[in-house]
């Protein structure tokens, strides 16, 4: 019963440590973001967007720090944002090449 109660009380001890991980990585500011962000206020999204849309864009880091986008969730502003964001140079500091990141940019 002893053992019983030992592996609970590491259980939950780990299961607590992994729910406050995901807490803080969740609410950190991306500088990636918000380069992202910056590059796309020069698109004139009137005539593309009727209503406020919210996409995320898939996207990974090349070798010479420049955007590549996999996808967006948007099938109309896909074509817009790939040929916006591809190969334009960010300012890298804590991404990873080659690993795809996801941020979500609200369009109003």
């Amino acid at each position: 019963m002893k053992n019983l109660k030992s592996i609970f009380a590491v259980f939950g001890f780990a299961l607590l440590t992994q729910f406050s991980n995901a807490a803080d990585v969740s609410g950190a500011k991306k500088p990636e973001g918000a380069q992202i962000r910056t590059m796309l206020n020069t698109i004139d999204f009137t005539n593309l967007v009727k209503s406020e849309t919210k996409v995320n864009i898939s996207f990974f880091i090349n070798s010479q720090n420049e955007v590549i986008v996999v996808t967006t969730n948007n099938k109309e502003l896909d074509g817009v944002i790939k040929s916006t964001l591809n190969y334009k140079k960010i300012a890298v500091n804590e991404l990873e090449y080659n690993k795809v990141y996801t941020v979500p940019v609200h369009i109003k």
